[in-house]
């Protein structure tokens, strides 16, 4: 079950239904700038988007 819009927070990791995860970097104006754990490269999206995507908060490595 994807998560709402308004779960979805600054520094906070989150698991998609494909096993990737996710750390949201900054939200402004309805984007979502995160990038991959597994990865360096930061992606914008919708918010909408984003929360579809995912389906649970994890913790940060590292955290």
């Amino acid at each position: 079950m994807p998560l709402r819009e308004d779960a979805i927070q600054v520094g906070k990791c989150y698991k998609t239904k494909i096993a990737e995860s996710y750390k949201v970097l900054s939200i402004t104006r309805g984007i979502v700038t995160y990038q991959t754990l597994t990865s360096p490269l930061r992606i914008n999206t919708g918010i909408k988007a984003f929360a579809d995507a995912v389906y649970k908060q994890i913790n940060c490595p590292g955290s």
